[in-house]
C-alpha cells in the first residue's frame, strides 16, 4: 500500500519521541537479518535448508517486533537505513547494497505494521528477490509493491520521482523513434509564425524611445571627453625581443597611419616582473601600512636617542589599538618591519637593536591573549585566518589559548589552521600537544585523537593514556578507534585497561579493537581473566567479543582453551553461556579443527550449543562463496 505525503506527516509526528535505544538495537539485528536473507535467497534456491533457516529467523524476528511495537518505519537513504534518525545498517558498495536497491528506484520510507503473517512477508522477500536479480535499468520495486497492495505494508516514493521516471521511459521510448518530446504547454496547439524578410535583411535594428535613451546614456557614461594626448603609449619591450621589430600603427577612420609617438623602455623580463609587483602591491597598500612605512623611515635615520623611544612608545600603542580592535594583520606587518630594522641596526646602533628587540618581547606578551578573548567573547566580526597567522608568532607559547579558541569558535577554516599548526608541533613535541587533550573541550580533544593516530606508535601511544582517568564515553571510544589501528603490544595493553572501565559499551569496543602480536603472555592473562567472578559477571555481548578474539588469534594455545570449553558439559546456565561464546570463537577462528569441532557441536544434546554451531556452519559457508 503506497502512503501518501500527508500519512507521512503524521507518522513523522508520532515518531517525534525519543529514540529508544533497545528498540534502535533490535531494528539493527533485524535489518541485518533481512540483508543476510536476501543474500542467503539469491545464493540458494528457496527449499535450501540455510534459505529456509534465514526466511524463517528474519520472519520471527520481525513478527516479535511488531508484536511489541506495532509499527517498524525504515527510513531509506542512499546507502542506509535509518530507525528514529538512527542509523541501522549501512552498505555502501551499490552492487550488493539493499539500501541502494531500495533507494534508486525512489523508495524512501517503508514502514512494516502488526498483522504481517509468514505468507505476506515470504511475499515480500520473494518480490526483493526477483527484482534485486534483474538489471538496474528493468527493475522497478516501487511497481512490484504496487502491484502486490500489501495489507500490512506502506511505502512512500516522491511524486515527482516516479513522474521524471514515467518522462525518461516516454524519452526513451520516442528517441528510439527518432521523435521529440513537444512542451506540454504547445501540445494541441497550432502555432503560426511569420518572417518579414525585408526587415531581416535590412541591416538595421528598430529601438523604441526608451531603448534608443538606455544606449545613449550608457555612451556617455562609458566614453568620457580623453586628453588629447591620450594616444601616446610606452611600450615596455623585455629583454630577448627583437628590438629592430617593426609595431604595428594605429589606423584612423580614413583608414590612415596616426602619428603618434611611442617611446621605448628597455627593460629585462625580471624588470618588468618586478614593476608589475610593485604596481599591485602599492594598489593593496593600507593606510595603516603606509604609516608603519613612514615610521620605519623616521626612526633609521632618527639622530635623536629621545625621540626614538618616543617613536617606539607610538608604535606600541599602535600595535595595543589595532590588537583590541581585531585588526590582527596589522600587529604582523609591524612584527616584521621592527625586526628588519632591528637587523638593520644590529651592527651599526647595538643599543637601539636591543630597545627595538625590547619592543618584540612587549608585544608577545600572553597578556595579550586577554584582548583577543574580549573580542571574541562579544561577538564582534573577525578575520580568524589572521587572527591565527598572529598567534603562529607566539609558536608554541600560543597552543593553550589556541585550544581555548578552537574549542569556543565554531569556524571551520580556523580549526583547520589551527589542527595543521597542531599536526606540525605533536611530531616535534608530542607532550606539548597532547597536554591539551581535555574533556572539558570535546570538540578540541576528537581534533587531537585524529592527529595522534597519525603519528608514529612509540612516539605517541603513551599518551592515551591520559584517556583512563577521563570519565567521557564518546572520547574514550574514539581514543580506542585510534588505539586499535596501531599494530603495538603497548596500545593492546591500554586496551585491556580500558576493557574494565565502567561502562559497558567502552569495555565491548576495547575488548572487540584487540589485537593478536604474538604475545602467548597475553593471551594467557585473557584466558585467566575467563574464570575470573569480574568476568561472570559482564555482559553475553562483552563474554562473546574476548572469546571472538581468542578465534582471532588463531593460535593453537586459543584453540585448545575454546575446544576446552565447547566440549564442556553440563546444565548450568553460566556454563552453556561460555559454551555458546566458545562457538563465536571458533566461528571467528574457522580453521579446519574448528569446522570440524563445530560440526560436532550440531550433535549435542544441548538445543542452544546445537543451534548456535549451525547457524555459525551456515555463516561460514556463505561467507565462502
Amino acid at each position: 500500500m503506497a502512503m501518501s505525503p500527508e500519512d507521512r506527516t503524521t507518522e513523522n509526528l508520532a515518531e517525534e519521541e525519543r529514540a529508544d535505544p533497545q528498540a534502535v538495537q533490535r531494528v539493527k539485528e533485524l535489518v541485518l537479518s533481512l540483508a543476510n536473507t536476501i543474500s542467503a535467497l539469491k545464493i540458494f534456491p528457496p527449499e535450501h535448508t540455510s534459505a529456509i533457516h534465514f526466511r524463517q529467523d528474519f520472519i520471527s524476528k520481525l513478527k516479535a517486533f511488531l508484536t511489541e511495537y506495532q509499527r517498524l518505519e525504515l527510513s531509506i537513504g542512499e546507502f542506509g537505513f535509518y530507525y528514529q534518525d538512527k542509523t541501522v545498517y549501512q552498505d555502501e558498495i551499490s552492487s550488493k547494497s539493499l539500501p541502494f536497491f531500495f533507494f534508486k528506484d525512489g523508495l524512501r520510507l517503508l514502514a512494516f505494521y502488526q498483522g504481517m503473517d509468514d505468507e505476506e512477508i515470504n511475499d515480500l522477500l520473494e518480490i526483493i528477490r526477483l527484482e534485486s536479480a534483474k538489471p538496474a535499468e528493468e527493475s522497478d520495486v516501487v511497481n512490484a509493491l504496487w502491484l502486490k497492495d500489501f495489507p500490512n505494508l506502506q511505502y512512500y516514493a516522491p511524486e515527482e520521482f516516479i513522474e521524471n521516471r514515467i518522462l525518461e521511459e516516454r524519452t526513451e521510448s520516442l528517441s528510439k523513434r527518432g521523435l521529440q518530446i513537444i512542451p506540454q504547454e504547445l501540445a494541441g496547439k497550432v502555432v503560426d509564425i511569420e518572417v518579414n524578410r525585408q526587415e531581416l535583411f535590412s541591416g538595421q535594428l528598430a529601438l523604441k524611445p526608451e531603448e534608443k535613451q538606455a544606449v545613449d546614456s550608457f555612451v556617455d557614461k562609458e566614453l568620457p571627453e580623453l586628453p588629447e594626448n591620450w594616444q601616446q603609449n610606452f611600450t615596455f619591450e623585455a629583454e630577448g625581443q627583437e628590438s629592430g621589430q617593426q609595431q604595428r600603427p594605429s589606423i584612423s577612420e580614413a583608414g590612415q597611419p596616426l602619428e603618434k609617438q611611442t617611446t621605448f623602455l628597455k627593460l629585462t623580463e625580471e624588470d618588468v616582473n618586478e614593476l608589475n609587483r610593485l604596481l599591485e602591491r602599492n594598489r593593496k597598500l593600507l593606510p595603516e601600512e603606509e604609516f608603519i612605512n613612514l615610521m620605519m623611515e623616521i626612526m633609521a635615520q632618527e639622530e635623536n636617542e629621545g625621540q626614538f623611544v618616543a617613536n617606539l612608545n607610538i608604535l606600541q600603542d599602535f600595535y595595543l589599538e589595532n590588537i583590541k580592535n581585531g585588526h590582527f594583520n596589522i600587529p604582523i606587518i609591524l612584527n616584521k618591519k621592527i625586526r628588519e630594522l632591528k637587523t638593520l641596526l644590529a651592527s651599526s646602533q647595538p643599543a637601539r637593536a636591543a630597545k627595538l628587540d625590547d619592543f618584540l618581547t612587549r608585544t608577545s606578551d600572553s597578556k595579550l591573549f586577554d584582548e583577543i578573548r574580549k573580542l571574541v567573547d562579544s561577538k564582534v566580526e573577525l578575520n580568524y585566518e589572521a587572527m591565527f597567522d598572529y598567534l603562529n608568532q607566539f609558536d608554541l607559547t600560543a597552543i593553550p589559548f589556541m585550544a581555548e579558541m578552537y574549542e569556543k569558535l565554531d569556524k571551520q577554516a580556523f580549526r583547520q589552521l589551527v589542527q595543521n599548526f597542531f599536526r606540525e608541533k605533536i611530531a616535534v613535541e608530542p607532550g606539548i600537544i597532547t597536554s591539551q587533550l581535555d574533556e572539558q573541550k570535546p570538540r578540541l580533544t576528537e581534533a587531537l585523537i585524529e592527529i595522534m593516530q597519525q603519528q608514529p606508535a612509540h612516539k605517541i601511544i603513551s599518551f592515551f593514556a591520559a584517556f583512563l582517568t577521563m570519565s567521557s564515553k564518546d572520547l574514550k571510544l574514539k581514543a580506542i578507534e585510534a588505539l586499535a589501528s596501531f599494530n603495538d603490544e603497548l596500545a593492546n595493553k591500554l586496551l585491556m585497561a580500558l576493557m574494565n572501565d565502567k561502562d559497558k559499551e567502552v569495555r565491548l569496543k576495547a575488548t572487540t579493537s584487540l589485537k593478536f602480536l604474538g604475545d602467548t603472555s597475553r593471551l594467557g592473562q585473557l584466558m585467566t581473566e575467563i574464570s575470573t567472578a569480574r568476568f561472570k559477571a559482564r555482559s553475553f555481548e562483552e563474554k562473546k567479543a574476548l572469546f571472538e578474539f581468542l578465534g582471532r588469534t588463531k593460535s593453537r594455545e586459543a584453540f585448545n582453551f575454546l575446544k576446552k570449553i565447547f566440549l564442556k558439559k553440563s546444565w548450568l546456565p553460566g556454563t552453556t553461556e561460555l559454551r555458546l561464546c566458545a562457538v563465536a570463537g571458533l566461528e571467528k577462528m574457522g580453521s579446519k579443527e574448528a569446522l570440524a569441532l563445530l560440526r560436532r557441536g550440531e550433535h549435542f544434546f544441548n538445543r542452544q550449543v546445537r543451534e548456535a554451531s549451525a547457524e555459525a556452519l551456515v555463516r561460514l559457508t556463505l561467507k565462502k562463496s
